[in-house]
Parts: structure tokens; C-alpha cells; sequence
């Protein structure tokens, strides 16, 4: 009878399997701690502004921020490519933390000019952190734990991205916005710590590493995802930075600032968890027709309506949309740079992915 016994397949790996590798902890406490600024930079400048008496100066501070992030992105990324990860994290993460507490101790007592160009230098020197971190994770981690480690790894993205506004705004309303650009100068900061637990590849595994492929040539490459994740993002911001003078505006309470952008978030969740587990019809292209269009509209009711009802009503619909629409736009890269090699075909393999499921 043992002979025909049939092989069992192995379990499928678990969140538990991924954390207690070595370094796994470490590298999602500071994975949680590198996206918390960023999370809560848009309001917390918006807010950092408005302590000063206008709003406006707080728009151009989140605006200068995200620009700062969009620009050094491709460049900063790239470092990660070709230099010693530790000593490109750690230099990032410390002149992150030192212009956001720059921002809130100079803040009221200097130039405008100079409080742009510091949010813009905080956006941008850290801007090719959660790339290179998830890019270690990846290429670290085994095979069979792979979609599970990034499983983990997007869960924890959208919680920091749901509990990021709502803590900038709570603390900017309720204490000060000062404070909040302390938390995230501390938030910047404390990932030093712990930077030499994180699993990550030596000098030697690098130069092992096939050559890179150049800026240029993967910005040719990605130009749709790249500008259908500019309209998004773009939209998303200015919403985010809208909305407390739009609350102000009508009569409402700042402090629901940070409640509302988390209804976007908790919905965005919510969408994704339901968005992943079927097949839906069209290609992604004309799934993105229909999903960005739709996001833009739901948004836009905040501005024809002065209800408390109709600003939740905004962001929960577009929360809906946005986790879609985030997923169809990974849909957009090519499956291999051009002039590569074709990929060497895989035997397949009895025993399902942990990331069937995903799109």
C-alpha cells in the first residue's frame, strides 16, 4: 500500500514563515516606519502650511514634496542598482529625517523659497527607499516564499497608507503640525536602527548581477505606467490636499480630514481583496477606460456638494476604483526589455503558487 501512496504537497507558506526568517522581522518593521512619512507628508504639509495662514503655502509645500519624489525617483532608484544597499539607506533615510525637522523648526521664521526647496529635498533623497527595499525583499527571499513575503508586504502598504493621513491629521489638528513633522523625521529616522538586520545583497552579489538597464531605457519602456500612475497619483493628491480647505470652506471640522482619507483607504482595501479573487472581463487598457474616468467623477462630487455625506460618499467611491485601477496599471509593463533573451521555460510545477489568486 505504501507504494501507491500519492506524494503530499508540500503546506503553503504563511505570513509566520516569512517573518520568522532571519531579518524578516526587521525588514517589515522598517519597511512600516519608511512609508510612514510619506503616508502622512501630504496633510501634515498642508496642515504645516495653514499654521502659517494659508492653505495655498501648504499646497505648494505637499506639491513641492510630491514633485521632489516623482524627480529623484529615477535617480535615486538607480543608486540602489549599483551601490552598496546599507550605506545607500542609510544615507537617504538620515537626510530625510534632517529636512523634515528642518520644515518644522524653520517654518514661520524663514523664506518660503527655502521651506519649498527642503520639502522637495525630503521627497526626493528618500524616493528610492521602498524600491530598492522591495527589490531586496525579493531577491532575498526563496522562491516559495516569494508571494507571500510581497503579499505581506502590499497588505502593510495600504495599512500605513490608510493610518498615515489619519495620523497627520489628528496630530496637526489636535497638538500641532510642528509635532507631526517631528513623528516623521522620527519615523525617517528610527529604520537606522535596525538597517543591519535587514537581509539584503553584498557588494559581490551585485557585480554577480547582470548590468542594469539604464534610466532612460526603462522610462521608454514604462512611459504608459508611468503616466497612468502620474494621472492617479495626481488625482489622489490634489483631493488629499483639497480637502482641508474644502472641509474649512463649508463648515466642517478639520479634524475629519484624517477620517475621510481613511474611508479611501479602508475601501481601497476592500476593493483589492475583492478585485483579486475573480477574472474580470476586458483587457487592461479598457478596464483602465472605464476605472479612471469613474475614480474622477466619484472625487469630483466633493466639489459640488458642501454635505459632510457627500465628501465621505466621494472618497469611499473612489476608494472602490482605485485599487483596480492600481492593479490594471502594473498590467501595462512589458513582460521583457527589448533585445533581452527569451526567458528559459520553467518545468511546472505540481504545487499551486501562494500567489495563484493574485492579478
Amino acid at each position: 500500500m505504501s507504494g501507491n501512496t500519492l506524494p503530499t504537497a508540500p503546506p503553503a507558506p504563511t505570513y509566520r514563515d516569512v517573518l520568522r526568517r532571519e531579518g524578516g522581522t526587521a525588514w517589515y518593521a522598517a519597511m512600516g516606519l519608511i512609508r510612514t512619512p510619506v503616508a502622512m507628508a501630504p496633510l501634515a504639509l498642508v496642515f504645516l502650511g495653514h499654521s502659517t495662514g494659508s492653505f495655498a503655502a501648504g499646497g505648494v509645500l505637499a506639491a513641492a514634496h510630491a514633485l521632489g519624489e516623482a524627480v529623484g525617483a529615477p535617480f535615486m532608484g538607480r543608486r540602489f542598482d549599483r551601490k552598496p544597499f546599507l550605506g545607500q539607506l542609510r544615507v537617504a533615510l538620515l537626510a530625510e529625517a534632517l529636512a523634515f525637522a528642518a520644515l518644522a523648526v524653520l517654518t514661520g521664521h524663514t523664506p518660503m523659497p527655502l521651506l519649498v526647496a527642503l520639502a522637495f529635498a525630503a521627497g526626493a533623497v528618500a524616493a528610492g527607499v521602498p524600491g530598492g527595499m522591495r527589490a531586496q525583499l525579493s531577491s532575498t527571499t526563496p522562491e516559495h516564499l516569494r508571494a507571500t513575503a510581497l503579499g505581506l508586504e502590499s497588505a502593510l502598504n495600504q495599512a500605513i497608507w490608510a493610518a498615515g493621513p489619519m495620523l497627520a491629521s489628528l496630530v496637526s489638528t489636535q497638538i500641532s503640525p510642528r509635532v507631526a513633522l517631528v513623528l516623521m523625521a522620527f519615523a525617517s529616522a528610527a529604520p537606522l536602527l535596525m538597517a543591519a538586520h535587514i537581509r539584503h545583497r553584498g557588494p559581490a552579489a551585485l557585480e554577480q548581477d547582470d548590468a542594469p538597464a539604464g534610466t532612460l531605457s526603462v522610462v521608454r519602456m514604462a512611459w504608459p505606467t508611468v503616466l497612468l500612475a502620474a494621472a492617479i497619483m495626481f488625482l489622489v493628491g490634489a483631493m488629499d490636499v483639497a480637502l482641508p480647505a474644502r472641509l474649512e470652506s463649508t463648515g466642517q471640522q478639520l479634524a475629519l480630514t484624517g477620517v475621510i482619507t481613511g474611508v479611501f483607504a479602508g475601501a481601497s482595501i476592500a476593493a483589492g481583496l475583492v478585485y483579486g479573487r475573480r477574472a474580470w472581463p476586458g483587457t487592461p487598457g479598457t478596464q483602465t477606460l472605464f476605472l479612471l474616468p469613474a475614480m474622477t467623477v466619484a472625487l469630483t462630487l466633493c466639489a459640488v456638494t458642501g454635505r459632510l455625506w457627500g465628501f465621505f460618499a466621494a472618497f469611499l467611491l473612489g476608494g472602490l476604483f482605485y485599487s483596480p485601477l492600481m492593479s490594471r496599471r502594473g498590467r501595462w509593463w512589458p513582460a521583457r526589455w527589448p533585445g533581452s533573451p527569451e526567458p528559459t521555460p520553467r518545468p511546472r510545477s505540481r504545487t499551486p503558487s501562494a500567489g495563484a489568486r493574485s492579478p
